[in-house]
């Protein structure tokens, strides 16, 4: 009896041994991180970085993080961030957010709401820590930003799954989406709902190298494969599918073809609400019939989404600048 209290006694100090060293091991990770984004010229604050949860887990919190990137214009700040993993699998770890958040986007500030907000991350168990899939979600979600619009959502959920070399697949749902109350209002009357039912994307992204926690900066992104993306508000659907590159500058440069169903009502819906000029109206509508009955049904609309030398067209309508493919920092 006594030789067994021994071993566990021992096997008791070798496991808190085992758990400080791993917490401080944490807490250095999260500091190096922090230390990598300013390296990078990102402004870093926090008012606290502590690790609690002995015995069995590494709960890590972040006291007030506030990160701004002033070469983009991009930010984000929080009450607190919050990252969970158990003691015996370091490498698979759970984030929880607060329920307010602000997001700084060029020339504005974006505030969050959720009603919940977390996410699951398991990492490869090597020294790198390379990304294996990261599963994301919030609830009961409220955007509002100061520029003067506002959005909602029900719910919304991320995957990130690592496949072979540098490709991920992205897999994005968002569900009862709300639009700004100016659309809405502006909707008021057509055969739009106030609410789009659904919209979700499925791509395997190129990126210009791996995602690992090590990494506090995301790779570029290099190509994206579209293999499809849906959006469903009340009558009209819409369908996208294609292939988009990074040109040398990091604009998108390919073709995306996008499909509307019952294209008319949204049309009209559009034109309903100022988004189409009373004097283009009749001759956009006429067009976009022709193009349709090229097609061989009349509801249906599939027009190309061309993106080349920096400019983009859908159709043969000029839509100004192609969108920047990433924005992190070259691998």
């Amino acid at each position: 009896m006594r030789a067994l209290i021994g071993i566990v006694l021992a096997a008791g100090v070798l496991y808190g041994g085992y758990w400080f060293v791993g917490a401080r091991a944490a807490e250095r990770g999260a500091e190096a991180a922090l230390a990598q984004m300013q390296a990078r010229g990102w402004q870093v604050q926090q008012k606290g970085l502590s690790v609690a949860g002995f015995p069995s887990r590494f709960d890590l919190t972040l006291t007030e993080p506030k990160l701004f990137d002033p070469a983009q214009g991009i930010g984000w700040q929080a009450p607190f961030a919050q990252v969970y993993s158990l003691s015996y699998s370091p490498w698979k770890l759970i984030a929880a957010l607060p329920e307010d958040q602000v997001v700084t986007l060029p020339g504005q500030s974006v505030t969050i709401g959720s009603t919940r907000m977390r996410a699951s991350l398991f990492m490869e168990p090597s020294t790198d820590l390379p990304l294996d899939r990261l599963d994301a979600m919030a609830e009961g979600v409220s955007l509002r930003s100061d520029a003067g619009w506002a959005l909602a959502l029900g719910s919304a959920n991320l995957s990130l799954i690592a496949g072979e070399g540098d490709q991920v697949q992205l897999a994005v749902r968002g569900l009862e989406i709300v639009p700004d109350q100016a659309v809405t209002a502006a909707l008021a009357g057509t055969d739009l709902p106030a609410q789009i039912s659904r919209i979700d994307l499925l791509a395997d992204v190129q990126l210009a190298a791996p995602v690992t926690l090590r990494n506090a900066v995301p790779p570029v992104v290099r190509k994206v494969n579209l293999t499809e993306a849906n959006l469903v508000w009340g009558p009209v659907s819409a369908k996208a599918a294609g292939e988009l590159v990074a040109d040398p500058q990091g604009r998108a440069e390919g073709l995306i073809t996008l499909t509307v169903d019952n294209w008319q009502t949204g049309l009209a819906a559009a034109e309903a609400a100022g988004l189409v000029p009373e004097r283009f109206q009749v001759a956009l509508r006429s067009m976009l019939s022709s193009l349709a009955d090229q097609g061989g049904d009349a509801n249906r609309l599939s027009l190309p989404l061309a993106m080349q030398s920096g400019r983009m067209m859908l159709g043969p309508l000029p839509l100004g600048l192609a969108p920047m493919l990433g924005q992190g920092q070259p691998g």
